[in-house]
């Protein structure tokens, strides 16, 4: 057994296409694009160098594969290591090989610390290693495994860093009737219009969302928030997710400031299940009238507004969507375990706790 480095093209996609053959016989497990993951990665590990793939390999076989990157974060005031990408056989032997690589790498860089999983593309969504809730498809931006990962990282040594929930709420009409109180105290309160995204002045919606995150108090407790540049970049990678009816930025009439915003998408999971990994567009579009969930990704609010109902406001806006788009289901973005407030609001609305997500997190020795 051996670890080799990414390093070409052939390389990367033994890396990409390796956990077709691990979740082949999987019914949950939902294969990403693979020409835009492979897209991604290009980019990210062989033409910028900022990720490290590695893969483990018995017999002329992948039986493994990992990504990290070193960031620092100034929260914490260190350099820290993210993983992501972790796939394996059920073989600690394996997992070990893997962990160990990288530890001994960014030891040699003078980090002593490593936390995952996150996705590079975007760390807000697929965060953590989902350890409960295996009896459901993952919706779109979730992540999904084999219940045995949390076993193999944790024989390498890792802890629980924290959890996060994955929510879902029932939509109905003691739903609706929830939300409808809220808009009205709101609209009786604030002067605050709810805008559509608009793909238009696309560029103009995503400065207003950055000017959100960064004075919203935000739970991302490993990061700063994300910067403009990578909005952007989110923006490209999810633009074929984008429903202008789901997306919304509440501004306050008299300086049209932008006070919060959420981000909705349909569960393309729904169509990408039967795709197997391809883009095949004309079916896409022909299903997309199929999809009966949709996901809440994120959800901010500047501190004036926080605690003011205006986060239910928002999703009122969608709600009101729903029936006409054949929506049945709703699941919410992940949730930290120590975020009180936000899952006790999502539960007065019929939410419950769905899924567990695990951060884990590792000491390293110098």
């Amino acid at each position: 057994m051996m670890v080799k480095v990414v390093e070409s093209k052939r390389d990367l996609n033994d890396f990409v296409y390796f956990i077709k053959k691990l979740y082949k016989d999987d019914l949950h497990y939902i294969f990403p694009i693979f020409s835009v993951l492979k897209k991604e990665l290009f980019t990210l590990v062989l033409k910028a160098k900022k990720y490290k793939a590695i893969l483990s390999v018995r017999e002329n076989k992948v039986v493994g594969r990992l990504l990290y990157t070193i960031e620092f974060n100034k929260k914490k005031n260190r350099f820290i290591c993210y993983f992501s990408a972790f796939d394996a056989i059920n073989d600690t032997e394996v997992a070990k090989e893997l962990f160990n690589y990288m530890e001994l790498d960014v030891i040699n860089q003078n980090v002593l610390y490593c936390e995952g999983t996150f996705s590079p593309y975007d760390p807000d969504t697929r965060r953590g290693i989902l350890v409960d809730g295996f009896d459901d498809d993952p919706a779109v931006l979730t992540s999904y495994n084999a219940p045995y990962y949390s076993n193999l990282i944790e024989s390498c040594g890792y802890y629980k860093a924290y959890d996060n929930f994955g929510l879902k709420a029932d939509i109905n009409s003691q739903v609706q009737k929830r939300l409808e109180t809220v808009e009205t105290y709101f609209d009786n309160h604030y002067d605050v219009r709810i805008d559509q995204i608009n793909l238009n002045k696309l560029d103009n919606d995503i400065h207003d969302i950055h000017e959100v995150l960064l004075t919203a108090t935000t739970e991302i407790n490993y990061q700063e928030a994300p910067s403009i540049e990578m909005i952007k970049q989110v923006a490209e990678n999810l633009r074929l997710l984008i429903n202008p009816k789901l997306i919304r930025i509440a501004r306050e009439n008299l300086t049209n400031k932008p006070v919060g915003f959420c981000l909705v998408f349909p569960d393309f999971n729904q169509i990408l299940k039967k795709t197997k990994g391809r883009i095949r567009p004309i079916y896409i579009l022909i299903n997309l009238k199929k999809i009966t969930r949709v996901r809440g990704t994120m959800q901010y609010v500047i501190p004036k507004y926080q605690n003011t109902g205006l986060i239910g406001y928002m999703y009122k806006k969608v709600y009101d969507h729903f029936d006409s788009m054949g929506i049945n289901e709703f699941e919410g973005g992940t949730v930290m375990e120590e975020n009180e407030k936000s899952l006790h609001a999502f539960d007065k609305f019929g939410g419950r706790i769905a899924k567990t997500y695990r951060i884990y997190g590792k000491e390293l020795k110098s």
